[in-house]
Formats: C-alpha cells, sequence, structure tokens
C-alpha cells in the first residue's frame, strides 16, 4: 500500500512537471503564430503566381493588420495585392541568332575574345571551366 501512494505521488509529480513544459510562453506562441501565417501566405502566393491571385488577395489585408497591430505602420513589411489585369507569364525558351551585319547581310562572323580550348578542354594547361571563371587571376601566377 505504501508502494502504490509513493507511486501514485512520483506520476503525480511528473505529470505536473509534464503538464508545465507543454505550456508554451508568449514570445513561442508568437513566433508560432508568425510560422503559420507566413507560411499560409507563401502558399497563397505561390497559388497567385500560378494564376490564382483571389485567395491571396483576400488574405493581404488580413495579414497587414497583423503586421501592423505588431510593428506598427512599417510599410517595409506590409504586402501588395496582385493587380487583377496582372496574369502570370508563361514560361517560354527563345533562341537568341547573332545579329546580321548591315554592311554585306551576312551573319555576325566574330569570335569572341576568350581563348577556346583545345581538344582536351584544356586552356593554358587548366580545364576550361576553371579558367574562364578565374582564368584572368590565373595569368598573373
Amino acid at each position: 500500500m505504501k508502494r502504490a501512494i509513493s507511486t501514485l505521488i512520483i506520476l503525480v509529480f511528473i505529470f505536473n512537471l509534464v503538464d508545465s513544459s507543454l505550456a508554451l510562453s508568449d514570445y513561442q506562441r508568437g513566433v508560432l503564430d508568425g510560422l503559420k501565417r507566413g507560411w499560409n501566405m507563401a502558399q497563397r502566393y505561390d497559388q497567385a503566381t500560378a494564376g490564382d491571385i483571389a485567395p491571396y488577395n483576400q488574405a493581404v489585408p488580413e495579414y497587414n493588420a497583423w503586421i501592423q497591430a505588431i510593428f506598427g505602420m512599417n510599410e517595409s513589411l506590409m504586402l501588395q495585392p496582385f493587380a487583377a489585369s496582372a496574369k502570370p507569364k508563361p514560361y517560354t525558351i527563345g533562341k537568341t541568332f547573332t545579329p546580321v551585319h548591315s554592311i554585306d547581310a551576312s551573319w555576325n562572323q566574330s569570335r569572341s575574345l576568350l581563348p577556346e580550348p583545345d581538344a582536351y578542354g584544356m586552356i593554358n594547361g587548366y580545364p576550361a571551366e576553371t579558367y574562364y571563371s578565374i582564368g584572368p587571376a590565373l595569368i598573373d601566377f
């Protein structure tokens, strides 16, 4: 009997410790709230850039009011709604052609001023990638 009472007292003590450790401070609650709201706005922003701007535009005033309540009227923290006519442009890849010479109407035959790699991919004994990224610095060594 004495052992059961001592076990019960120990369990009550442990549960009191666990219960108090689960409580969050005001700072922790604020951080969690900020992360939750930020994540929510990030998801809505992704939807808006994909073409559905209505949920984002509806959430912007509420988010800005929340920011203003915490930080005051700080314009750098405020979000701007998407314009209704702004549609995302589809991503396109275009091939760029060299211009035609105005004198003889031939394709541009000018070459790069950078040296070309040899058959082994080397320029002055260095791999082409290395030479193109830090080549001028290697010349002075």
